[in-house]
């Protein structure tokens, strides 16, 4: 089987095979964290891996089009991509729950109670509160009552992006004893390789000639 066929059978069913891995991503942390003990903190860094995991993917969709037009499975990449984005806000606010009414007890003044780590923490509600926009705006109905705003709306996860790489790796326990682990290690990997098919991507975008009028009559 090419990937022309795989494309052809998976391209009308990428968004639902994407929601069912998230949900058993979902019950399989629950079930692994739960069973250890470890309810709270690793549940919680878990969930935010995921999140940042899935958010790279749907944001690396338009590099790999620009990069590589041809690829077979374009077509069902870009399917897919809205339902990796919306998993990714479920997985971020699954992570942000267990951490502030868990671990944090539900208390409000949290970002004064840790001082040292505040804009960090901040940073961490700025992003969701991103992701949570871009969620809401996720259907077709805001595409077409939203029109050319919606596109500008969505740009905005170009700004979460590196929010959640300072939250992450400022407060992050994978990072905070300065050793670098599986979770930490393949964070910082994911996250390389998004922003430099993202470069890649924008410099391709400028080093092709603008249509002028004069050269489309």
């Amino acid at each position: 089987m090419t990937l022309k066929d795989i494309n052809m059978k998976l391209v009308k069913k990428a968004r639902i095979l994407i929601y069912v891995i998230a949900f058993l991503l979902v019950v399989a942390t629950w079930l692994v964290y739960s069973k250890e003990g470890t309810m709270t903190t690793d549940m919680s860094n878990a969930f935010g891996y995921l999140a940042f995991s899935f958010l790279s993917l749907a944001l690396i969709v338009t590099p790999i089009r620009v990069i590589w037009p041809k690829f077979e499975l374009n077509t069902t990449f870009l399917m897919a991509r809205r339902a990796l984005g919306v998993s990714a806000f479920i997985f971020a606010l699954f992570h942000s729950s267990i951490q502030f009414f868990v671990n944090f007890a539900g208390d409000i003044n949290i970002l004064s109670t840790y001082a040292s780590a505040n804009i960090f923490l901040l940073f961490g509600s700025i992003s969701l509160t991103i992701l949570f926009l871009l969620f809401i705006t996720s259907t077709d109905y805001a595409v077409r009552k939203l029109g050319k705003t919606w596109f500008s709306l969505h740009k905005l996860v170009y700004l979460a992006y590196p929010v959640i790489i300072l939250h992450a790796y400022k407060i992050g326990l994978d990072f905070l004893d300065g050793k670098i682990d599986l979770y930490s290690g393949s964070f910082l990997v994911i996250a390389a390789i998004t922003i430099l098919l993202e470069i890649i991507r924008i410099c391709f975008s400028l080093s092709k000639p603008k249509i002028t009028s004069s050269d489309s009559l």
